[in-house]
């Protein structure tokens, strides 16, 4: 769909143009966006939109019913591409930049209170985790 909006070009009859006194100027075809991993485009290569947007140039011009089946496709692309990106926002489960960055405020905090504790009592922290081990029965490996 992307594709097809980048290179649609509206052009109008010379009759409809010299009557409202506008100027029509040719444009430079536009090159056709790729899309993301994991996205379909509507029409995937540009000489396909051009050989559309010919067809309908062939049947009579661009109607107005062309143009509201163009805008409705448009709308439902962007919608596609709304509702995609709030699933993506809403990963709550994995790696995400937000739990990640809790992971590293609890690891700093449990190094800082096990170095208080090394502070306070003159036992290193390794020797710590062998004494919780061992008080909580996990396995005897505090002598």
């Amino acid at each position: 769909m992307a594709s097809t909006v980048a290179s649609l070009r509206v052009i109008a009859p010379a009759s409809v143009a010299s009557k409202r006194g506008v100027t029509l100027r040719a444009r430079a075809p536009a090159t056709a966006p790729r899309a993301a991993p994991g996205r379909m485009m509507a029409i995937s290569t540009e000489t396909e939109a051009e050989a559309e947007v010919s067809k309908a140039l062939k049947e009579g011009g661009v109607t107005v019913e062309y143009q509201r089946k163009k805008a409705k496709e448009m709308v439902k692309f962007f919608k596609q591409q709304q509702y995609n990106q709030a699933v993506e926002d809403s990963q709550v489960f994995g790696m995400t930049p937000k739990n990640e960055i809790n992971n590293g405020r609890w690891t700093m905090f449990g190094l800082l209170v096990g170095m208080m504790t090394e502070y306070a009592t003159g036992v290193d922290f390794i020797d710590q985790i062998k004494l919780t081990i061992s008080v909580l029965g996990i396995a005897d490996v505090y002598d």
